[in-house]
């Protein structure tokens, strides 16, 4: 309760209250979404004993000692090798046998969310950042910021334009994490507590349509 507080009362936690109340009185759940256009740039300085990794394949994954593959498993949604399969990367920043902080990347032209449940329509080099995670271990210590920052550099040499996000309106180090970024939250989605979509707010803005996951094609 403490820690919600000092959220709440730190910088941008009065906008994260008013969502706060706004799920109070109607019950639903609003996710904030993000752009940013990929730039040249710098790969982040890491910590010495961290680095960067990505997983684009199931060899990759394999070759990963079995510790840090459970990790992976426990913050990735679907699991590694069915977001491989369906064509996803995982990219993580690892410190010795652990796992510092993770995400996953998304970049097929409907990618599909699980929170809220919908099927996102991206435009043309696009990539979806979903499952931002940090290790409670190596909290506070700017490894979400890192951890993107690297995974941007890697997925501009690799073609990609534009990298999309979405962080529930509550979730004030999320937001704050990719507003340090140079994110630009411009739209919100409505979705009830079950996830399903209940409806959304300039995302046209962004070049992004979300239809209900019924209508994304599984």
């Amino acid at each position: 309760m403490n820690q919600k507080l000092s959220f709440f009362l730190g910088p941008g936690g009065g906008t994260a209250a008013l969502f706060f109340g706004f799920k109070s009185l109607t019950g639903a759940e609003v996710f904030r979404f993000a752009a940013k256009p990929l730039q040249p740039g710098a790969a982040p300085a890491l910590p010495p004993d961290w680095r960067y990794v990505q997983l684009c394949t199931s060899a990759e994954l394999a070759a990963l000692v079995p510790s840090v593959r459970a990790q992976l498993a426990e913050q990735s949604g679907a699991g590694p090798e069915l977001l491989l399969q369906r064509g996803a990367s995982l990219h993580a920043l690892l410190c010795g046998e652990s796992v510092v902080a993770q995400l996953n990347i998304e970049s097929r032209p409907i990618c599909e969310v699980d929170d809220p449940k919908l099927a996102l329509h991206l435009a043309e080099g696009d990539g979806f950042l979903g499952y931002l995670h940090t290790w409670p271990t190596f909290r506070r210590r700017r490894a979400a910021q890192l951890l993107i920052a690297a995974t941007e550099q890697d997925l501009r040499e690799r073609g990609l334009r534009r990298l999309v996000t979405h962080v529930r309106a509550t979730n004030v180090p999320s937001i704050a994490a990719f507003k340090n970024l140079d994110y630009r939250f411009n739209a919100l989605v409505f979705s009830k507590t079950s996830g399903a979509l209940l409806g959304t707010l300039g995302m046209q803005r962004l070049g992004l349509q979300a239809l209900p996951e019924r209508q994304g094609g599984r």
